[in-house]
């Protein structure tokens, strides 16, 4: 998993402020930090403009247009909120929305674990993701070249676990509590699934 860190950015004058007197407030870097797949991160914001003026506040993660590439909204303070579209290169990716029955209605809590071959990720549901944001509850996995998932393992805050094998990726997942998964997959959708994701490409400008 990636992070961004929202914190705003000092002037473009550069000024080197005397602590004592001063605040960073407002005056810091935005940072993206790749994850490097050995627990350490690199901050690569200025290689993707991301690390703007704006004074940011608010963050929230979301798949604006359905293609599987995460793109990121920002809450500033008094400036007009920044939408930064992913236009990076596609790779495989899977995603699940988890619906509770005898847990809560949104599955906040649920603990997914998901194994593409010897690696293996792990996303917690959460209701909030910083100051005054909540990224979407769909839970998103970035596969690389692995265009299947071994293994899926469900921990649901009742207390109840499922297991599931074999799921294709580049498809979002509806899953509800105590049955079986659906897929957005045109050929196989139900009634209540996702509707099929919209493919398309994204414009390369970074546009507030």
């Amino acid at each position: 998993m990636d992070m961004l860190e929202g914190v705003g950015r000092r002037s473009g004058s550069e000024q080197i402020l005397n602590l004592g007197i001063h605040s960073l407030n407002g005056y810091e870097r935005n940072g993206l930090f790749r994850n490097n797949g050995d627990g350490t991160f690199t901050d690569v914001g200025w290689l993707h403009g991301v690390d703007r003026e704006e004074d940011g506040r608010g963050v929230a993660i979301f798949d604006l247009d359905r293609d599987g590439r995460l793109d990121i909204a920002l809450r500033n303070y008094r400036q007009p909120a920044g939408l930064l579209r992913n236009t990076g290169a596609k790779r495989h990716w899977i995603s699940f929305e988890l619906v509770g029955t005898r847990s809560n209605r949104d599955a906040v809590g649920a603990r997914i674990r998901v194994r593409a071959g010897d690696a293996w990720q792990t996303r917690e549901v959460a209701s909030g993701s910083g100051y005054l944001s909540g990224s979407s509850l769909r839970q998103h996995f970035g596969l690389g070249d692995a265009d299947t998932v071994d293994e899926v393992e469900i921990s649901w805050p009742s207390g109840l676990r499922s297991r599931h094998h074999s799921l294709s990726a580049n498809r979002a997942y509806r899953v509800v509590e105590g049955t079986e998964f659906r897929s957005d997959d045109p050929a196989s959708a139900q009634a209540d699934s996702f509707d099929p994701l919209a493919r398309g490409t994204l414009p390369s400008a970074v546009s507030p």
